[in-house]
């Protein structure tokens, strides 16, 4: 709820469990404008269900060793799930390259898991991809 309601990226792409503090408009009491569940946010609360259920990041392994959240930009996380690694970036604005940190050393798939873009592909241990987003990149790295 820290960022207009629609954070939900900062929370599944970590592993964390969604939740939503979203006020039903037609509920008696008293109601935050700012939290009320219109068809715009519901449609965007269901995408993001969909998004968590598929992934179940919450059973993978958090790999917190891999990048330093005070030191490291953009702000970057790892889970390893199964053979995959899901890789999580945070910033305002970022353009230019990240690192994909934790892989074997083989050939991966990058897909932007949450867009449905393909990203091409790379090679572990630690690979490189430019990127452009805004806000977060969510990507899932498959062996191939």
């Amino acid at each position: 709820m820290s960022d207009g309601g629609d954070d939900f990226a900062s929370t599944v792409g970590v592993g964390g469990v969604i939740g939503s503090n979203f006020g039903w408009p037609g509920a008696p009491g008293k109601k935050d404008p700012k939290l009320l569940l219109t068809p715009e946010r519901e449609k965007a609360w269901a995408a993001w269900v969909k998004v968590y259920k598929e992934k179940r990041l919450t059973e993978g392994a958090y790999l917190g060793g891999l990048y330093d959240i005070g030191f490291d930009r953009p702000e970057a996380h790892a889970i390893r799930k199964d053979e995959r690694v899901y890789y999580a970036f945070y910033a305002p604005r970022w353009t230019g390259a990240i690192e994909l940190r934790g892989l074997q050393p083989v050939g991966y798939r990058v897909r932007d898991y949450v867009a449905g873009r393909d990203l091409g592909l790379v090679k572990g241990p630690v690979a490189t991809l430019p990127v452009d987003f805004r806000k977060h990149l969510l990507l899932e790295a498959r062996p191939e």
